[in-house]
């Protein structure tokens, strides 16, 4: 049975004065992208506390919530962060500092983007791709060894055969019973320590040999041997890293219509290229979804869930999988509301994952058991702005349009006494919603009367997208009917103001208007850049037909964002009627 919260009106005005902050302790790695950044200056705002981080880039701070962290390093842009309820690791770039002379830009480093190493992969063979980014061989400032596929010999016993033929330093243990999983140590001493390798599969990391790679399948391989490298991995990566990108995970842009390697000396504009997007589908899966997958019945399944729960329990994302996975395969019910009550049993008290079920269970049109969970949300978060948002949707789809209304007139008037600071940002997107009920549900009971403004004067398509981890870090593109597309980039290096501000208010939503005379067919992509830890982040796109009337519906998709700066296909618009999820 699912656990009931009543979430009386009177409440919506007391939450706000029980919502107390927390002393957080937060830690993590600050690096300028591809090296960690030792003695970077880490402090909480407006106060005499702060800290320095080690030689490997790492520091640990404590902070109340709602307070902000600066990181400032001599010739990189000072960072401000907002320590949230759920702040724990923080993993910081520092991007090099622009000075504007007269109209002059000098840059302090003539680095390339990542967008400019993409593009440069297939042609050069010194850089590989990490879940924290393409590293150039040449620049990383520690021990990186890079061998392409031609450097491997095809008649190796596998890939560590052909490995240490090129690395004679490298110590390989094969057990008599199971000579394809072999014990890996990248130098003596590494073994005299006891600290074997890690390995990097396509983002994916193994903490034993990935002994399912084929050395045909390899499209270039690293080795990092050193602290400074492998310090990102964390306290298990001690033995280095051996980092494996497969030929079937290059996505870097090709020339149109061909499989050859992008022209570095084309000069593009704004039109999109097909085949320059890869499907959420075709991007690797944990190992215990593949394990899911293969399973021939919904009995052994469910026997291997439970027995990868013992080594997966920890993880809200393990669970999160498996309701999806038990939803989609065998739909099955019974077991999908053990996982999920599970999920709310185990980590109730962060709202990151109880949004990332909610909007699952949006999806699966389950709108019951997920205005529950934003009711829990709004508990947590009764001072964030998206929590009312997140609510009166809600409530919406479950029929009760006066509570949603209340809520919409609760924040304005909350906003109005000063009780909770207006965004510029955030408050256009709240006005159209309420505007929306009230045209699709006429007059409402206890309801305040809005004034027709641009914010509700809109019957088009609409598309709202919301986010449940405030750090994540993407970029959306809008590819419309003319092939030109749009992106919006959602980054501390394109827009901190913008992130700030939502840190700020307590919203994570972006909205995108296509008016009916350019309907037509349209496409959106993205392109995730992490969210300061190693976890994905739930991206939810709710498409509004008719937005604004009578008529109005809506479709509901969220896409799970793990892999790193490969610009993914989400779904396509066709014809403004109707919507295809890749």
């Amino acid at each position: 049975m699912i656990r009931k919260i009543v979430l009386p009106v009177f409440l919506l005005s007391t939450a706000l004065i029980f919502s107390q902050t927390q002393v957080k302790k937060i830690k993590g790695v600050v690096t300028d992208g591809f090296s960690p950044l030792p003695k970077a200056s880490i402090i909480v705002k407006e106060t005499d506390s702060g800290v320095e981080s080690d030689e490997n880039g790492k520091y640990e701070i404590y902070a109340d919530e709602g307070q902000t962290l600066v990181y400032s390093y001599v010739g990189k842009k000072t960072t401000e962060i907002i320590v949230e309820d759920v702040t724990e690791f923080l993993n910081v770039t520092l991007y090099d500092n622009i000075e504007e002379l007269d109209e002059v830009v000098v840059t302090k480093s003539k680095r390339k983007s990542q967008k400019d190493l993409l593009y440069e992969y297939d042609t050069n063979k010194d850089l590989i791709k990490t879940r924290f980014g393409i590293l150039d061989k040449d620049r990383v400032g520690h021990s990186l060894r890079i061998f392409d596929a031609e450097e491997l010999s095809p008649a190796a016993f596998d890939f560590i055969d052909a490995l240490q033929s090129r690395l004679p330093g490298m110590i390989v243990i094969r057990p008599m019973e199971d000579p394809y999983s072999p014990v890996v140590y990248l130098n003596s001493m590494k073994k005299l320590l006891g600290q074997s390798a890690m390995y990097e599969v396509d983002g994916m990391i193994y903490e034993k040999i990935p002994n399912f790679i084929q050395v045909n399948t390899i499209k270039r391989i690293a080795v990092m041997g050193s602290l400074a490298g492998a310090s990102k991995y964390g306290m298990g990566a001690a033995g280095g890293i051996i980092v494996i990108n497969t030929k079937t995970a290059n996505f870097s842009p090709k020339e149109p219509g061909s499989d050859k390697p992008y022209d570095l000396a084309k000069r593009r504009d704004n039109y999109f290229e097909e085949g320059s997007t890869v499907a959420i589908s075709q991007i690797s899966t944990p190992q215990y979804l593949e394990e899911f997958s293969s399973a021939r019945s919904d009995t052994e399944a469910i026997e291997r869930y439970q027995a990868l729960e013992k080594k997966y329990g920890a993880s809200p994302f393990f669970y999160l999988d498996a309701f999806s996975f038990f939803h989609k395969t065998y739909g099955g019910d019974k077991m999908q509301r053990t996982i999920g009550q599970k999920i709310e049993n185990k980590f109730g008290s962060d709202p990151t994952v109880l949004k990332a079920l909610a909007y699952l269970l949006e999806e699966q049109k389950a709108y019951e058991w997920a205005n529950e969970l934003y009711k829990q949300v709004f508990i947590l978060r009764p001072h964030y702005a998206q929590s009312y948002l997140d609510l009166a949707h809600s409530y919406e789809d479950v029929g009760a349009v006066e509570s949603a209304a209340t809520l919409y007139a609760r924040y304005d008037y909350l906003v109005k006494e000063s009780l909770m600071d207006s965004s510029a940002t955030f408050a256009p997107i709240i006005k159209r919603d309420f505007g929306s009920l009230l045209a699709n549900h006429g007059s409402i009971t206890g309801s305040t009367t809005i004034v027709k403004t641009e914010e509700n004067d809109f019957d088009g398509l609409r598309l709202l997208f919301e986010w449940n981890n405030s750090e994540a870090e993407f970029e959306l593109q809008f590819v419309g009917p003319e092939n030109q597309y749009q992106t919006w980039e959602h980054t501390q290096l394109a827009d901190s103001d913008r992130i700030m501000e939502e840190k700020t208010h307590g919203f994570s939503t972006q909205e995108y208007l296509i008016y009916k005379p350019i309907l037509g067919n349209w496409s959106v992509n993205a392109k995730y850049l992490g969210n300061k830890s190693l976890t994905p982040t739930y991206l939810k796109a709710t498409v509004y037909y008719d937005f604004g009337t009578k008529n109005q519906r809506k479709d509901t998709h969220v896409f799970k964002l793990t892999a790193k700066n490969v610009n993914q296909a989400l779904f396509q618009i066709k014809n403004g009627n109707s919507i295809s999820a890749y």
